[in-house]
């Protein structure tokens, strides 16, 4: 009875290996892998602070290509900010999953992608070009009236309105 106890404190013990706490990642700082899409990625911050997101919080949204200036559009107008760009040419799959990394790092909320082969005259290949929008939007609602609710005040004891 005390060999297997002893066999599994041991292992708890040698098979723990302490790791950084996830909490500590500050925004913009990367945190995933993604190879050269980092290269190939068009910033539309302008310089103005994101907020830290989760890879969870992201979401992803493909549309035909024709539907793409107009779900962005529409998304612009639900309150969303552009955040980057992303336009890739390639005959491998550019995973959505791998956007969606970088959009994480970059403080998006909201991928709009989309992809179509590409059309090119003497090129033997099978190009695919990927469009992919990053969005973000603010968390807080935006400014709006105040409603203001007026309480009586509570009657004192002993005032004589009983």
């Amino acid at each position: 009875m005390r060999f297997p106890l002893v066999l599994m404190l041991a292992a708890e013990l040698c098979g723990c290996v302490l790791t950084p706490n996830v909490d500590t990642r500050k925004p913009g700082q990367q945190w995933n892998y993604y190879g050269d899409l980092s290269n190939l990625y068009h910033d539309e911050t302008r310089g103005s602070p994101v907020a830290l997101v989760w890879m969870d919080q992201v979401q992803f949204q493909r549309v035909n290509p024709n539907e793409f200036q107009q779900t962005v559009h529409n998304l612009l107008t639900q309150g969303y900010r552009k955040i980057g760009f992303l336009s890739v040419r390639s005959q491998y799959f550019v995973d959505p999953y791998e956007i969606k990394k970088m959009a994480a790092d970059r403080g998006a909320r909201m991928i709009v992608g989309c992809w179509f082969p590409a059309h090119e005259r003497r090129a033997k290949s099978n190009a695919v070009n990927y469009w992919y929008q990053l969005l973000d939007k603010d968390s807080l609602p935006p400014p709006g009236p105040v409603w203001r609710v007026s309480v009586p005040a509570p009657v004192p004891h002993g005032s004589g309105l009983y």
